[in-house]
């Protein structure tokens, strides 16, 4: 009889411990679960909003150039130097009044190519202080090889290309100020005439990135069109002579990327911007694994004190 009991009291701890401990691991895996998926949709919206904010800044310098480009293509109705100068007067009365709606615009111009006129060459406003553009000498193209597209960008790569774009940062002429633009070229009878445009200022770009964080040390950075970093708040990429790489597994068209850097592991989300291009919002997999981790370690406490409290009833 006392074989019995002490038999079936064996069975039902054996039962009791075994239940524990399968609901035990399978809470554990559902926290950690539930902990990545939280992680993966909180870089997902921070990577969204990043993107809304620097899309709605990019779409608004695009759709005032091309409502310029718009204007010039149908008011443009000969290209001797009177008709010209008159054509860039009005096209500067429509660029102001348009620039003057669109946040963040450092510059807006429209140059005459030298193989049109040596003598009517565009205009270029600046806004340096905020307070209002004033008229800027303007640069000398016919000292560049226009052929030459690592030179004067703004101007060779839409005459290059045929076609409105966005270009990467670059420092812009005469003002030493870090910029990225949009340009469209001008065409009258298929012949190129020269290029309307407008530069936004590169530090307003990397403030609304720079302000993205997550956890203790998560935080977003821009890739450029071709790959490269084009803004990181943890390096200088702006005055570094060596452009720092990108780390592999960052350019893959995965949603979620995981990669190494400077030896950490690190959880990412990426989006597409209109101007080329990537955002990326990255979190060390670490600060993601503490914070399930951290109740994992909570339900193995209250497991082991029901464990300790059902052999000391028993």
């Amino acid at each position: 009889m006392k074989s019995i009991r002490t038999k079936i009291t064996a069975m039902t701890m054996f039962i009791v411990v075994l239940t524990m401990t399968v609901a035990t691991i399978f809470g554990v895996t559902a926290i950690r679960d539930i902990g990545t998926r939280s992680a993966d949709r909180m870089l997902a919206l921070l990577c969204e909003t990043g993107q809304k904010n620097l899309n709605h800044y990019f779409d608004s310098v695009e759709q005032s150039v091309e409502m310029v480009s718009a204007y010039v293509q149908s008011d443009l109705k000969g290209i001797d130097d009177n008709e010209l100068q008159a054509h860039l007067d009005r096209v500067s009365d429509i660029f102001k009044k348009l620039t003057y709606k669109t946040f963040g615009v450092l510059t807006y111009y429209y140059r005459i190519s030298p193989e049109v006129s040596k003598d009517v060459k565009g205009f270029w406003y600046v806004n340096l202080t905020g307070d209002k553009f004033e008229e800027h000498k303007v640069t000398d193209i016919s000292q560049y090889d226009v052929n030459d597209t690592s030179k004067l960008v703004w101007f060779t790569v839409p005459r290059a290309t045929g076609k409105g774009l966005w270009l990467p940062p670059y420092v812009t002429d005469n003002l030493d100020v870090r910029v990225i633009s949009y340009n469209v070229p001008v065409y009258h009878e298929k012949r190129f005439i020269g290029v309307i445009g407008i530069e936004i200022d590169y530090s307003m770009m990397a403030s609304e990135v720079k302000n993205i964080s997550l956890y203790d040390n998560g935080y977003a950075f821009l890739i450029n069109s071709k790959g490269g970093i084009a803004y990181h708040p943890r390096m200088d990429v702006a005055n570094s002579v060596i452009k720092p790489a990108t780390p592999a597994g960052l350019l893959s068209e995965s949603e979620y990327l995981r990669y190494k850097f400077d030896g950490v592991e690190k959880q990412a989300a990426w989006l597409p911007l209109n101007n080329g291009m990537r955002i990326c919002v990255s979190v060390p997999v670490r600060e993601i694994n503490a914070e399930w981790r951290k109740w994992s370690s909570r339900i193995g406490t209250v497991f082991g004190v029901f464990l300790f409290a059902f052999f000391f009833v028993i």
